[in-house]
């Protein structure tokens, strides 16, 4: 499997979450590449779509990790949250 690193030298597991460039916070998922070998990506489904379809987390769709360029992210904690004081994180 490939390794990832986020821009403080931290590797990137499946189940952590990842703060992407944009601010956006995003789960990071064990997945297969298109070989079939095992890597990491995150989301591509559309949650709603899966659950009105009947479809469940087997007929979820990943990007890759290696899609992107991990220099400008980072590891957090989990989503963010909206608090009385804007984004705070759980």
């Amino acid at each position: 499997m490939m390794q990832y690193f986020d821009k403080h030298g931290n590797e990137i597991k499946a189940g952590m979450f990842l703060r992407m460039e944009d601010g956006s916070i995003e789960e990071i998922y064990a997945c297969t590449d298109s070989y079939g070998k095992e890597d990491l990506g995150i989301n591509a489904s559309n949650d709603e779509f899966l659950k009105q379809h009947g479809l469940g987390e087997f007929d979820r769709e990943f990007y890759p990790l290696s899609s992107f360029s991990l220099r400008e992210t980072e590891l957090c904690q989990s989503e963010p949250t909206q608090g009385y004081s804007g984004m705070e994180m759980k």
